[in-house]
């Protein structure tokens, strides 16, 4: 794993060697030519304490949603509520014309009076022992046949209005009233009005240790200066093709009681202990392999630099990675130009950003 880490850097680190280093010749006054001093980028290294923070695009939604639809088939009569509106669980939120399953209903109702009313006289009969078995079987069968048809049929008239299995809105009305729709088509999104969650994908990296995270939290760029916090639902237990794994947080209110609506992008940080208060983190393009060692180059007094073997537990999604042992909190590290230094070599540094030279075109 760490090879295949320090693999990808070093091909990154290349390329911003192209544009980054310049080497050549100057002549002395003497006329002796002198080597240039090799220019590097630069970072500091910055301690991680106990813990670090990991962020991961995520996206808010509603703790239920469904399509409803109708269990029988036919003309839409009515929708009773549009998108938006708020609807209580047991509301009737739409029907199909009951018309025909209402005659049919009455006709097994007829059908099963009769029948129920013959088999009661054939079972009197048998108990007083003037039925044959046979008879008797006929009857008691033939009543339950037909009151299995007739429950069937009353439930299909019962199934003619669509009715709202918990309290929500109505997100999506698909057919309107006059058009035909058959049995399972969805007629009506609806979403819960209870408190949203979270979904979120979590690479391989970070999910063997998703059960040790101190804390969890997000952020919406809606609203500014608000965090929310987050609490671990339930996570996959299997990684999709792309290697991830995704997990379901609740989302609980901000301080003041404010809570983002649903279908918003939010930013979602996640706390892991790294185990270690001595870490840091640096640009993870200041590392190279070498001789099956992870190194970097330690930029000290009079701009000399040195290799250094160190340890690096992991790479962030930001590109940061964390050095555990071989480097301390404040030491200056090269980041552009690693791969043409030589041990003891002196380099110039090159400014950092500027506000006013944006993209370093002047």
């Amino acid at each position: 794993m760490k090879h295949r880490i320090v693999g990808t850097i070093v091909l990154s680190a290349t390329a911003v060697l192209a544009t980054v280093m310049v080497t050549g010749c100057r002549t002395d006054k003497a006329g002796h030519k002198e080597t240039a001093e090799p220019n590097v980028r630069t970072a500091v290294a910055q301690s991680t304490g106990e813990t670090r923070t990991v962020t991961y695009p995520g996206r808010i939604q509603p703790a239920k949603e469904v399509n409803l639809s109708f269990r029988v088939a036919g003309p839409v009569a009515a929708i009773h509520f549009r998108e938006g509106q708020h609807v209580c669980a047991g509301d009737t939120l739409a029907e199909i014309e009951e018309r025909d399953y209402a005659i049919q209903l009455a006709a097994t109702t007829a059908q099963y009076e009769q029948v129920k009313a013959e088999a009661g006289r054939v079972i009197e009969l048998s108990d007083r022992g003037s039925a044959t078995q046979n008879d008797y079987d006929k009857a008691r069968y033939g009543l339950e046949q037909i009151a299995a048809l007739y429950h069937a049929h009353q439930n299909a008239l019962n199934d003619t209005k669509m009715l709202a299995p918990f309290d929500g809105y109505v997100q999506q009305v698909l057919f309107e009233a006059g058009e035909t729709v058959g049995a399972g088509m969805p007629v009506i999104s609806l979403i819960s009005d209870g408190a949203p969650i979270v979904k979120v994908d979590i690479p391989a990296a970070d999910f063997v240790n998703i059960d040790r995270a101190v804390r969890s939290w997000c952020t919406v760029d809606v609203l500014p200066g608000r965090t929310f916090g987050l609490r671990l639902i339930d996570i996959t237990k299997k990684a999709n093709l792309n290697q991830l794994f995704t997990a379901r947080y609740a989302l609980m209110p901000a301080s003041d009681g404010t809570i983002p609506n649903s279908g918003i992008s939010t930013g979602v940080c996640i706390e892991y202990p790294t185990g270690d208060a001595s870490s840091v983190k640096i640009p993870a393009t200041a590392l190279f392999e070498e001789n099956g060692q992870t190194c970097l180059w330690v930029v000290g007094s009079g701009n000399i630099v040195r290799k250094r073997a160190v340890t690096a537990i992991d790479i962030d999604r930001d590109g940061y990675a964390y050095i555990t042992s071989g480097l301390d909190d404040g030491e200056t590290v090269v980041t552009a130009g690693v791969n043409s230094l030589k041990d003891g070599a002196q380099v110039r540094v090159l400014p950092g950003k500027s506000s006013t030279n944006p993209g370093n075109l002047l």
